[in-house]
């Protein structure tokens, strides 16, 4: 486990990446850069070294749900992520037993199995929760910064020594 708090913002493009990203980076920085690194990627183009170092030091990772999540399992041993939740549209069709208005993880069954990260889901509950207010497997969450900040204060804490 790293020695220092280190937070990675996963700043993903197109479908289902976070809407108010620079607000919400703007937002952790002021409010944890006393206690933590914060540091963002994309991880497109970096190498596969580069990433896994930048996941091996990150004791909270922040990311979209997706195929971009993926490499968070190789988090260290007790480290936290947070997951955006999706939620599909009444257009959208029903894969994975989704309930209408009801908030999904995407790797549901994955994630029952990295069993050394502890995860958190950003819930998300109607049309505000997304960009142009529409709901969507695809659509881009609009985070708010304060209940971001409660999953992030509650997943520093459980980190205490």
């Amino acid at each position: 486990m790293p020695t220092s708090h280190t937070i990675l913002l996963v700043q993903k493009e197109g479908r289902r990446r976070i809407h108010n990203f620079k607000e919400v980076r703007l937002h952790v920085e002021r409010t944890f850069a006393s206690v933590a690194s914060v540091r963002t990627t994309g991880f497109a183009g970096q190498p596969m070294a580069v990433q896994f170092r930048l996941v091996a030091s990150t004791t909270l990772a922040i990311s979209p749900c997706g195929g971009i999540s993926m490499i968070l399992p190789f988090l260290p041993e007790g480290a936290h992520a947070i997951l955006m939740n999706y939620q599909a549209s009444e257009s959208d069709p029903k894969r994975h037993g989704e309930c209408d208005g009801c908030s999904w993880t995407m790797e549901a069954e994955l994630w029952r199995h990295v069993r050394h990260v502890h995860k958190q889901y950003y819930q998300v509950w109607g049309p505000d929760d997304f960009a142009r207010k529409k709901p969507g497997r695809d659509a881009a969450v609009r985070v708010d910064v304060t209940r971001l900040e409660r999953l992030m204060r509650q997943s520093l804490f459980e980190m205490r020594p």
